[in-house]
């Protein structure tokens, strides 16, 4: 793809899919041949002018090449798009399976195509999202990846695919030692379920999510069944649905709060030549299907065992953390007291953070599915899966990919402990306005 640049003109071919903090998603809908299927992940900017993360324009910064000395080309790495790249090629495939996941190619792109695609997705963007940030337009290339939400690639479909995006958070609950004790309700409660309260206070979501991110890691049938009706009645920004790589179900950029019966029966309809039962059954057999497959594939457990990698809760990576920039530790300055893990030597605290920061990238992505129905007794492809759903008796084809695996930066250490303190406050604060309020006998 080096000999290809993209310029103004072909920013028409390319519409707004969805965006995380960091990157936009854009998929192709032209008809050259070399970008059917693709789409492209794109830079974002802050407004407020601070980059995402304070990287230099030179890649990682000197204490992130400690971190990620052993890969060479990521530490030699001038270009933050290439290093996103390698980081998703080096350190997150090995761990996840060469399978599921794929980090893509680099695109050079004129830096009038960015800006033309700026001013061409602006109006579709969730408002407060285009507010934040917009396109880096000093980006000399972009990412360019298979569309996942489609089956084939570089023809035409001739089956209808249709894709699923679960973003399925923290699977697991901490146990470290370095949780204070006033936080020790973290060992019995999700991350997510806390995080839920503070969104609603900060109205960022209306109703808070039935999910339980602990169902769906369980490996349990019934329990990742009961995950997926909770993301589905309540999809929020943690599930979309997409049918031969248009959006049917969900939101673009922040999600939908509540699955209302309108949405439901346009989504039973968008269902009508896939899924092959009596109406008002689909969107249940839907929900079945993805549930198999989320249980059948396994994908989970080796996910959850990356975001494992975080042994010592925020509580106890944020002392490494201010050792390792060589500053006083705020943390025991607040608590007045000194924490022992000061006292490790050097490259377990550089171990500590860097498996905490992969860890951070796995409790954020998202796994796509993409399904589509195969004739029973048909052939079947080595390269896709395959599943029968008993309550249709169909059988399907399907794939399993992880996706939005983005490199953290090492500053981010503090916006973690902030984000972990601020949350834990406001569900405290939550559960004793609970507890004084009078009980009715």
């Amino acid at each position: 793809m080096e000999d290809i640049v993209l310029e103004p003109k072909d920013a028409l071919d390319w519409s707004y899919r969805g965006e995380g903090a960091v990157n936009l998603v854009l998929a192709y809908t032209g008809s050259s041949p070399t970008f059917l299927g693709k789409m492209m992940r794109i830079q974002k900017m802050p407004k407020d002018g601070n980059e995402n993360g304070d990287k230099s324009e030179n890649g990682l910064t000197t204490l992130e090449k400690l971190i990620w000395g052993e890969i060479k080309d990521l530490v030699s790495c001038k270009n933050k798009e290439i290093e996103e790249y390698l980081f998703v090629k080096h350190v997150m495939r090995p761990l996840l399976g060469r399978k599921h996941v794929n980090p893509g190619i680099r695109l050079l792109v004129a830096k009038e195509f960015l800006e033309s695609v700026e001013k061409i997705i602006t109006s579709q963007r969730p408002s407060w999202r285009a507010d934040a940030a917009s396109v880096d337009t000093n980006r000399s290339s972009v990412l360019l990846m298979d569309d996942l939400t489609l089956f084939a690639h570089g023809h035409v479909e001739d089956k209808p695919c249709l894709s699923v995006e679960i973003k399925p958070k923290c699977g697991f609950l901490p146990s470290s030692s370095f949780i204070a004790e006033e936080n020790v309700i973290k060992k019995s409660i999700t991350r997510f379920e806390m995080h839920q309260v503070l969104k609603l206070r900060e109205n960022e979501i209306s109703e808070i999510s039935e999910y339980d991110p602990l169902d769906l890691f369980s490996g349990s049938k019934d329990r990742i069944l009961k995950a997926i009706k909770a993301l589905y009645a309540t999809p929020q920004n943690n599930f979309r649905v997409f049918l031969n790589g248009s959006l049917v179900f969900g939101g673009l950029g922040g999600g939908i709060c509540k699955t209302t019966s309108k949405v439901e029966l346009a989504f039973e309809h968008i269902l009508k030549d896939i899924i092959k039962t009596d109406d008002g059954l689909r969107a249940d057999r839907f929900i079945e299907l993805v549930a198999e497959t989320v249980y059948t594939s396994g994908v989970l457990d080796q996910l959850l065992d990356v975001q494992k990698l975080d042994k010592y809760n925020i509580e106890g990576a944020i002392h490494v953390y201010y050792d390792f920039i060589d500053q006083p530790c705020k943390v025991c300055r607040e608590l007045n007291q000194f924490s022992s893990m000061h006292s490790i030597p050097l490259d377990e605290k550089v171990n500590i953070l860097k498996e905490f920061l992969i860890s951070a990238t796995a409790k954020d992505c998202s796994v796509m599915i993409s399904f589509r129905s195969t004739e029973v007794g048909l052939s079947r492809s080595s390269s896709h899966s395959n599943l029968h759903l008993e309550s249709t008796k169909q059988e399907f084809e399907y794939k399993v990919h992880f996706i939005d695996l983005d490199m953290r930066p090492l500053k981010k250490m503090e916006v973690y402990y902030e984000l972990d303190k601020k949350i834990m406050n406001t569900y405290l604060e939550m559960l004793k306005k609970k507890g004084d309020q009078p009980r009715c006998f």
